[in-house]
Parts: structure tokens; sequence; C-alpha cells
């Protein structure tokens, strides 16, 4: 805090529709060795058209349902300026360069403490923000300001011709002072200010910017003025010992008993206690600048703001007391208010800091993380970033669940999801529906040089996927149950514990062959699954491991549903079994040889054959959808998984990750076996 010449720092709240930026990160996001790939330049491509139709002026659509207000896509850019106003001879520029550079440093430091990312604008930042704003309708693009980069580019900070004048690069048309109607035309666009006078009342906490719950509507208060208004708070830090002499003035210049004295001086007293509380008085100077295509709606514009703004306790200087508009229009331009000048016009009024923070635009809406893997919007219309894919947004494996209605746009959004995840990533997909959802977007991606293989569940299709494939390599790993005994086994703990718990971690694999052979014996009945003892499940382990052994013994590669009956009905001739135990094998095994013939057996009594390495593996479930075939469903479902879990682990270390995504859930996860199956593949691959 310094006097004369104090520091002066400006905030500018605005919401820019062009998304330029975005369509420029995501493109730099894209891995290196994908840009020049088919897919993801189709893709850029589609992403950048959609944006730019996105974000028009005025919106895309009424928003009937959140805001209640018009939706359109665009950038809510928050601008901060500090600068001080001294003479040349006061002290030498490196001095002066050394001090900004303190102040921004101590500045961004504070911004970062209370969470608020920031960083420096250069020159061409600086350049493009100005040049939109004083060319709002440049004849030269033909009215269309988006090309402005194009025909005036930033001409750099490198060999600069003599007397170049920055201020001189930034209008491209002569403005005019319209004394008259009071306000500036800018490529023939009026301009004007509406300054806020003072506060009727303390402010909410981010009552300008924040979102906040208004009867059924969410909203922003920023989000309900004109397009391309621009917010600019204008404040000056002055030594508060000054102050406190300014207040000092006040409370002895009112003597006397007139009610105005009396109330002046309480003020004062009021205003001293809250300074001795450590409440800080900052010199703020509130405006709102306003445009439109002509002057009537101009006009009504300005009406608009000023009746939104004094219904959230902002009182601003009414247009027929408003003399000064032009003079205020440049006064608070970007590092062009000068607090020497401001004793004449007294525009700027005193606030508590407490009531400054509350006014500040730091507050908003999550525009996520800023990777781009997926792109979302939120309810501003402010593109919404975030990357499951990415080490920095994720802590390990990512789950995502996707619910709605019926008709909410779940597989639509998949597709979206899928394509750009392709696009940046490039990841083994595994796609597993029920419909054919994503039979177009399949050939869409085949066209576009992507390596897809599609597998429809029709009993006329060449796919097998036996549940059993891998017990062989059980033998190995898995210690021998058979010396477990199986009426202890009954009289311990419940019949949710895992007989072999205590195990190694070999029985996860184990353990997902006896969940698949429960659903093909009890057909998913939950009676049927319910009846089944714990030593039951260490008989039908007991012959997925003997099966293996004979198949083993007899050279084959696969462990079939056909060995696992086999083995379970050998059981059933087992001596050192009690009847009970031996007739109950005999009949699980009879149930097991239903999975043995026609459909089922077509599906899952065959050897399977290993699946080519595409970019997207779609399985359509087709007949399994049907009703009377949910058992079989869910064995495919296991049988897939844990061909996918083998892929998965033998390139673990692969920088390409790997997407398994469920459609149609619901018809999945309705299974109780299947859901604990479920639980334990998902924790395996979240490490």
């Amino acid at each position: 805090e310094i006097d004369p010449s104090p520091w002066v720092v400006q905030v500018y709240v605005q919401d820019e529709t062009d998304l330029r930026t975005t369509s420029a990160a995501l493109r730099d996001y894209v891995r290196p060795e994908l840009r020049d790939s088919t897919l993801t330049r189709h893709w850029l491509a589609v992403m950048e058209e959609h944006l730019s139709a996105t974000a028009r002026p005025g919106g895309v659509f009424d928003d009937s349902v959140v805001t209640h207000w018009r939706w359109g896509g665009k950038l809510r850019r928050t601008r901060l300026v500090i600068y001080r106003r001294f003479r040349r001879e006061e002290q030498p520029l490196r001095d002066s360069l050394e001090q900004l550079r303190d102040q921004v440093g101590r500045l961004r430091a504070s911004l970062d403490a209370a969470g608020v990312s920031s960083r420096v604008a250069d020159g061409e930042h600086v350049y493009d923000w100005l040049l939109h704003w004083f060319n709002p309708r440049p004849g030269i693009c033909d009215g269309d300001s988006t090309r402005l980069a194009e025909i005036a580019p930033y001409p750099g900070d490198r060999d600069l011709p003599f007397g170049r004048d920055f201020a001189e690069l930034l209008t491209l048309s002569v403005p005019r002072s319209d004394t008259d109607a009071n306000l500036w035309r800018l490529d023939g666009m009026p301009h004007t200010v509406v300054s806020v006078q003072g506060l009727r009342r303390a402010p909410e906490i981010g009552a300008l910017t924040a979102e906040r719950t208004v009867g059924d509507q969410v909203y922003a208060v920023f989000d309900r003025l004109p397009v391309g208004t621009v917010m600019a708070m204008t404040m000056v830090c002055r030594p508060q010992d000054l102050l406190r002499a300014h207040v000092a003035n006040v409370k002895r210049a009112s003597v006397g008993d007139g009610a105005e004295a009396v109330l002046a001086h309480e003020n004062a007293s009021q205003v001293e206690l809250q300074m001795a509380r450590g409440d800080r008085l900052v010199p703020t100077y509130l405006s709102f600048y306003v445009r439109a295509g002509d002057d009537t709606a101009l006009r009504r514009q300005v009406n608009h703001v000023e009746s939104l703004l004094l219904q959230n306790g902002l009182q601003t200087v009414g247009r027929e007391s408003e003399f000064l508009a032009c003079d205020a229009w440049l006064r608070n331009l970007p590092m062009n208010y000068d607090p020497a000048l401001d004793r004449s016009h007294r525009r700027s009024r005193l606030m508590f800091g407490t009531h400054l923070t509350s006014l500040l635009p730091v507050y908003g809406r999550s525009r996520g993380t800023g990777h781009p893997g997926q792109l979302f919007w939120n309810r501003g219309g402010e593109p919404l970033s975030f990357d499951p894919l990415h080490k920095d947004d994720r802590k390990k494996n990512g789950h995502m669940l996707i619910v709605g209605p019926t008709g909410a746009g779940k597989s639509a959004t998949l597709v979206y999801l899928i394509m750009q995840a392709l696009a940046v990533w490039r990841p083994r997909v595994y796609l597993i529906e029920a419909g054919n959802s994503f039979g177009l977007m399949c050939d869409y991606l085949r066209s576009h040089d992507v390596s897809v293989h599609s597998v429809a569940m029709q009993p006329n299709a060449d796919v097998s996927l036996p549940p059993f494939a891998g017990a062989l390599s059980l033998l190995e790993t898995d210690p021998p149950l058979a010396s477990i005994d199986l009426e202890a086994v009954d009289a311990t703990t419940s019949d949710d514990d895992d007989p072999a718990d205590d195990l190694d971690d070999a029985r996860d694999l184990l353990g997902e062959m006896e969940i698949a052979a429960r659903i093909m014996i009890t057909g998913g009945d939950a009676r049927e699954d319910a009846r089944m003892s714990r030593a039951d499940r260490l008989v039908i382990r007991r012959a997925i491991l003997k099966a293996a052994g004979q198949v083993r013994a007899a050279g084959r590669d696969q462990v079939l549903t056909e060995d696992v009956a086999a083995a379970l009905r050998q059981a059933g001739q087992d001596e050192s079994l009690d009847p009970r135990r031996r007739e109950r094998a005999v009949d699980m095994g009879d149930a097991l040889l239903l999975f043995c013939s026609g459909v089922a057996g077509h599906f899952f009594n065959r050897e399977g054959s290993r699946w080519p390495d595409v970019g997207v593996t779609h399985l359509d479930m087709g007949i399994l959808q049907r009703e009377g075939y949910e058992d079989q469903l869910t064995v495919a479902y296991i049988a897939l998984m844990n061909h996918i879990n083998s892929v998965v682990e033998a390139r673990q270390h692969d920088a390409r990750p790997t997407l398994v995504i469920t459609d149609e859930g619901h018809i999945i996860t309705t299974n109780p076996l299947l859901a604990r199956y479920v639980v334990k593949i998902t924790k395996m691959w979240r490490k």
C-alpha cells in the first residue's frame, strides 16, 4: 500500500464464444503418434465443427429444465490486471519491474492458497483480448470477429519498427464518441458502461458468478447478463491509515443534533469498529460494459442490467443521472484507471474487504482437470474436461457407471466416449452389449482404419467361449483340495464364505470357474443356488481340478464343460463319500450336461480359439439376451471376462490402456452369482 501512486488491481469477467482454444487443446492432447491417423484426423475435424456450431452468440437452445435461460457454448474468462502509475524520475525502470514481479508473485501465491489457479498472460493474449474488444464487428473481416486472428495476427515482440505503439494496434477502425447519446460507437455498434453507485446490502459469497438455486432454477447472476457484457472491478490499494484518518474526519465533522449528523456519526463509528476487527477498506469502482447492435437494443440491455443488479443488491447510477458515461467507459479500460483523476469525479466507493471478496469473480462452475480425454459441458455452457486414462486424473484404474431412464441417451453417450478415447489414446476396447446398438459405430471405425472384431452370439456363428479353458494352469498353482474334509467344511462358517479363502492367491481363477459351474448347474435360479452347500462347492472345485488333470494326461489343450461333468459323475462313484454326497455329485454332473448339447453346447462345449488382437472387440449377446437364456448369458459373460483378463495380464505393462464396456448392464448384473464375480474381477483390475 503506497501513497501517492498506489497499486491498482482490476478484474474483468466476460463470456467468450470463441472455442478455438478448446479445439487446439484437444489437438495438442492427442498422443503424438496418433495425430496423423485417419480416425484421429477425422474426429478432430468433427469436434472442431461441433465446438464452432455450439458456441454461437446468443446460445443454441432454451434450457427449460435447469437454468430456464438460453444455453450455448462459451468460455467464462476472468482476467486480473495489476499496475501502478508514477513518473519515470521517481525510480528506475528496473526497480519498477522488480516491484511488479514481486507483487504479482504474492498475488498468485494468495490465489493458489485459496485454490484459484492462474497464469501470467503474454503479449499475444492481451493483444487478442483487446483486439476483439475494440473491433466487435470489423469491416475488414466482413463483420466476423473470429477471423481477426487470421487477418491481424499478433506482430510479435522482436524486431519492432520504430515508434510502434501497442495501443494503436488494437483499433482497426476509428472509435467515435457520441456525446449526445452518451455512448461510444465501435464498428458502428453502440457501447456504454453501467456504473455501480454502491451496495444496498451485504453481498452473498460469490454474488455475481457463483451458481445458486432460485426456486426450480439453477444459475449464476452473470449468466443472465446480455451477450457481450464485461464486468470491470477496479480496486485501489490505499494505505489503511489514510482511510482511517478519512473516517475520523467524517466522524468529527458529524456534529449537531440533526438526524443526518447523528446517522453519519454512528456509521463512522461502526466503520472504525469493523476496521479495528481487521477488515480493510478498499476504494472500488464496479462497472459493467454493455454493447448491442443498435441504440434501441442497447437501451433495452442497459435496463436489463440495471434491473438485474438492483435485484441482487447493487445500486447503479441511473441513465438520467449519468453524464460521464463516455468518460467512465475510457477510465475503466485495462490499465487506464488513474486514481488521481477520481478525486474530482469521485466514482470509486469505499468497500469492506469482506464484501469485496464476496463480489470477486473467483467463484464459478467446475471446468474439470483440463485434460480433454473426455469433453463435456457444465450447466453454464463451458467445456468440462477430464480424463480417467490420465495418471493425474485417477489414483488407480477407473470405473464408470452410467445410469438413466429409458431414452436418456446412455448408449449414445457411450458411443461418444469410445470415439473420443480411440481418437486420443487408441486403447484396446472390449464392448459387450445386447441389441447391436454399436454395430454402426463399428462399421464407422472400420472405415477409418481401426481394426474391429465383431462377434454375435447366434447359433450359426462360429463362437466358442469354454468357461473352463484355463483350468490347466490350476494344476501348477492350486493346492490339493482332496485333503479338505467335506463334513468339516459344512460344519464351519456361513455359506457366504469361500471354502478356499485361506488358500493361496490361485483361488481367484478357480473361484471364478466355480461360479461359472454353479450358474450352469443351478440355471441361475436363486433357490437352487441356496440349496448348494459349501461342501458341494468344494466338490465342484475338485471336479474342475480332476478334469484338468485328465485333459492334460490326454494331451489336450483346453478343459471343456463335458470334462467337468464327467468328473462330477465320477465323484458319484467315489466310495470315500457318503451316499448323499455321491448322489449330489451325480445330480450336479447331469445338470452340467445340459450345457454340452444344443445351442449351449455350441457356445460352451467346444474348444475356443484365441480372438485376434484388434483395436475394438465387439460382442453382441444375440440370442442369449432372450428370455430363458439367462444362465447361458451369464456364463458367456464370465467366459469373456476371463479371456479379457488373460489379455490384460499379459500386457499390463503396455502403455496402451484397455477399456471394458458393458451396455445394458442390468441384463448381466441381475444374477447375484454374477454380481459376486464382477466384484472379484474389478477388485483385481483396479490394481
